[in-house]
Order: C-alpha cells, then structure tokens, then sequence
C-alpha cells in the first residue's frame, strides 16, 4: 500500500526531451568525439601536431531512439560543425590559444530535441618540465533547444590536463599517461530550480559538476590505442527528490588505426555506472537508481583531398537499470564530410 502511494503522489517530475537529450543521449557528444578522433589520426600521419585554423563538418544521419525509452521513437537529423582557432606562441615552450565553435543538430520529425550550441574557448599549452605538458582551459558554453527552451542553459567549464611521455623502451611504441580535472558549471536560464515540496522555486536550476579524469595508451607506427577513465560528481540546486544528483563512473578503450595514407578507422568501447544519490526507482522506493550503459562505436574516414574526408560512424548505446522504465538500447549512424582549412 505503501508503495502504491508513493507511485501515486511521489514521482519525480517527468523528463523532458530537451533534458534527456542533453543528460543522456549521443548526437551532440558524438559529433565531437569524431572531430576529436578526426584531429587524433592527423596528428598520427604527421611529424608533428597538426594545428588547424578552421575546420567543417556536415553530417546526415538517422537515430533509432531520440528518446532513448521502450517507445524507441526513430528520426532523421543534419548535423553541422563549424569551428575557428587560434594559436600565438608565447615562447619557445608554451602557446596560447582561443577559438569559438558551432554545433548544430537539426532533427527533422522530433524537433523539440534539436539543439545549437556555441563554444567560445581560451586557454594555454606547453612543456611543464622534461616529456610534460600541461593545458589549462576555459570554456564558455550556450547551448539552445529552439523548440524546447527549458533545456537550454548556459555553461562555463574550467579544467586543467597534465600529460606525460613516458621515456622509450624497447617495444616498438611510444607510451603515455594523463591526468586532468574539469569544473562544469550550468545555468538553466529558462527553468526554475523545484523545491523541496516539488513547486518551482524563484531561482534558476544550476547543476555543478566535478570531474576526474585519467588516460594511458601509446603510439604506434600506423595506430593510437588508448585506455580511459573518468569519475564526476554531480550537483543540483533542484532538491525535489534530489533527482539530478548522481555519481558517475566510466572507463573506456579506443583505438585509432592507419589502413592506408588514405583511410582511418576508430574503434570504442566503454561502460558507464551511474548512481543517483536519492532519486529511488519506481518498482520499489526503498532503492535509488543506478544505471549501467554500455557504449560501442566505430568509425571510417576516407580521404577524398588533401584536407578533405568522408566519415561513415556508428554508435550504439545500452542501459540496464534497476528501475525497468529506465532501460533502453539505441544506436545513430551518420555520414559526414570533414574539412580542415
């Protein structure tokens, strides 16, 4: 009876699509880990670190489950990245660079889970002492649900990456290992924070987020593998049930491959445990949430000129939850032109 109860006037309030979007889908993280991994497998071919002023990247692609619930509602989207950057060296030993970026996703049916989001960055890289560098940056973030405006917030993250060659031994392969925290605060200038009886309050909702995390691999002659982890901690001023307090736990491995001059593969894999620090599931009240996604990806870019690559990527995500309303499977294929002037 109890329990009957709580289902009846206890429930957290429901998740819009601009929130579940934003906190647990793929398509705006997605776009840029594949320019992440595009700029890796440059690096790789080349000397030495390539350093782009401008790059471009238009996508068409189709994602099985927007929502990522039992409905599996499906769509289309486009996606398009534009990005301009600067680096000034200081010194022999450390640069300083800035740039702004634009992120938009465009779903064709589901509209209310397109989103544009503008980075402006600044921060500074160089040589700490000996094979260790280090990388301070700030990063001011506003992202915008044109159809759904409780979504859209304002961000601003500040962190910090320390990384170490390590010295060369035998083994045909140079070894690395990382070290970095990141501070992610948010603004939902258009969403009020819920109190603790579940009205809305007169203060905007801000969600503050710790990061840690670390990273080990080594380069290869044609290829970069890579092991990853990272923990955070996230904290909401919105107190009804606590609903988006939670600690979260990943680790992942990567691997970046040179087939030919022309033609790059990545490969991913990742688990993620998420634990809710009050939200309790609705089969039974006594259990908070916890969630464990698992996450596969690969991706092919072809060279088509100098500059210029076509990318076909697929990923796949899966949740298994102690709270069945919770779970769900879905995947996103795209096809993008990549372009680095």
């Amino acid at each position: 009876m109890l329990l009957s109860i709580f289902l009846l006037v206890g429930l957290p309030p429901q998740i819009k699509a601009a929130e579940v979007l934003e906190e647990e889908t793929t398509p705006k993280y997605l776009g840029a880990t594949q320019k992440k991994t595009y700029e890796k497998a440059e690096e790789i071919k080349g000397a030495k670190v390539f350093k782009a002023k401008y790059f471009f990247a238009a996508a068409q692609g189709y994602d099985n489950n927007v929502y990522l619930d039992s409905q599996r509602k499906g769509d289309t989207f486009s996606e398009g990245i534009l990005d301009a950057s600067v680096v000034y060296p200081m010194t022999g030993r450390w640069d300083i660079f800035g740039g702004i970026g634009v992120h938009d996703i465009t779903y064709w049916d589901v509209t209310d889970a397109s989103l544009v989001d503008t980075d402006l960055k600044f921060g500074f890289e160089g040589k700490f002492f000996g094979t260790v560098t280090l990388t301070a940056l700030n990063d001011f973030e506003v992202v915008e649900y044109p159809y759904n405006e409780d979504g859209s917030y304002i961000g601003d993250k500040i962190g910090f990456k320390i990384k170490h060659l390590l010295p060369k031994t035998y083994l045909p392969a140079t070894f690395f290992h990382s070290f970095g925290y990141e501070y992610f605060y948010k603004d939902y200038m258009d969403r009020k924070a819920s109190n603790g009886y579940g009205a809305r309050s007169p203060n905007d909702r801000v969600d503050k987020r710790h990061t840690l995390n670390s990273e080990f691999g080594a380069y290869f002659k044609k290829a970069m593998l890579k092991l990853s982890s990272e923990f955070y901690v996230t904290d909401s001023n919105d107190i009804y049930f606590d609903y988006y307090d939670y600690q979260s736990r990943r680790i992942g491995l990567s691997l970046i491959y040179l087939f030919t001059d022309k033609m790059t593969a990545i490969f991913s894999v990742g688990h993620q445990r998420k634990h809710y620090d009050h939200r309790v599931t609705q089969v039974d009240n006594t259990k908070c949430e916890t969630d464990n996604i698992v996450t596969a990806g690969a991706s092919i870019f072809y060279d088509i000129y100098k500059n210029a690559s076509l990318g076909l990527n697929y990923f796949y995500r899966e949740n298994d939850s102690n709270d069945p309303i919770q779970e769900y499977s879905g995947s996103i294929t795209s096809l993008g032109l990549y372009c680095r002037f």
